[in-house]
């Protein structure tokens, strides 16, 4: 069994460019650390690093145990975490996990709810990509995930509760040209700017990539992130058009940048997911409802989530 000392090393040997800032990163010194790491191999059977260049680099069998060492390490400081719960009285922790641009745009009002029917619940929010966040809920590291994904990706390894459809929005600064026109801009006007768009990696990326083709459009975009707010805030600079999902339209606006609706997406949404083997009660309930509530809301008020 790898005690805990071991487990951080191993991690701060994945962050860290050298042992000896490895080392420093946990408190050993480097001798010290070289030794718990070759005593650490003998135990193991194989060779966790190997020597290219002067540095130790990570081989295939020590790479493969990165991620359960990183989820062990997030499992004891939880423990932690609840036993300091509990010794300060604070016996509730709702653990969220959710996409940035949900992260920003939805959970602060959402929180707001759960503070005032839980006002002594400790919180804590984890980022990530859905595919990610869905591990979290299956592995029950978070009580709830706020996720944009396809309407199949979840399958049946956690429930799944649609929030609400998404759509592709153009982000221009208000002095671009097209931002200007009263009419909505095209897709094939904006595929032709070279625009800024998520990665194919995300759904709204794929689905932005899979509508340009499917219109017999080229894809040639000039930039390509990982977030819609890095996206917006690179429209807002007039580095390029955006390509964003609804929340990233929304992010926009509060910029006061200009947001256009360029097609509904008939396999992304935005959704819940939660442990298949665990029911939501207390904070994670409360949370869940103000979500659900607050969308609502703003369905009711006008406000199109797949049109924008």
């Amino acid at each position: 069994m790898l005690s805990r000392r071991e487990l951080a090393l191993l991690r701060a040997m994945y962050l860290q460019p050298t042992v000896t800032a490895a080392a420093a990163s946990v408190h050993m010194s480097q001798p010290a650390a070289s030794a718990l790491l070759r005593d650490l191999e003998t135990r193991l059977g194989f060779a966790l690093f190997s020597r290219e260049q002067r540095r130790l680099q990570l081989t295939t069998q020590g790479r493969s145990l990165i991620p359960e060492v990183l989820h062990a390490l997030s499992a004891m400081d939880a423990v932690d975490r609840l036993a300091s719960d509990i010794r300060k009285g604070t016996t509730m922790r709702l653990t969220v996990g959710a996409v940035a641009i949900a992260s920003t745009m939805l959970l602060p009002q959402a929180l707001v709810s759960v503070r005032q029917a839980h006002p002594q619940v400790a919180l804590t929010v984890r980022a990530g990509t859905a595919l990610e966040i869905v591990d979290m809920v299956v592995d029950h590291r978070v009580d709830l995930g706020l996720v944009i994904t396809s309407a199949a990706a979840v399958g049946k390894r956690a429930v799944k509760e649609r929030l609400a459809p998404l759509s592709l929005h153009a982000v221009f600064h208000p002095a671009h040209p097209l931002a200007r026109r009263k009419a909505p801009p095209t897709l094939a006007a904006v595929a032709a700017l070279g625009p800024i768009v998520l990665s194919s990696a995300l759904p709204a990326g794929l689905a932005t990539e899979r509508a340009i083709a499917a219109a017999g459009l080229a894809y040639h975009p000039q930039m390509e992130v990982t977030q819609s707010y890095t996206a917006c805030e690179f429209a807002a600079q007039q580095l390029g058009v955006a390509i964003v999902e609804t929340l990233g339209a929304r992010y926009a606006q509060r910029r006061g940048l200009v947001a256009r609706h360029l097609l509904t997406l008939e396999d992304s949404e935005l959704a819940l997911v939660s442990p298949k083997d665990r029911p939501l009660e207390g904070a994670a309930a409360c949370l869940r409802l103000a979500l659900v509530d607050g969308i609502a809301q703003d369905l009711s008020c006008g406000a199109s989530w797949a049109g924008g």
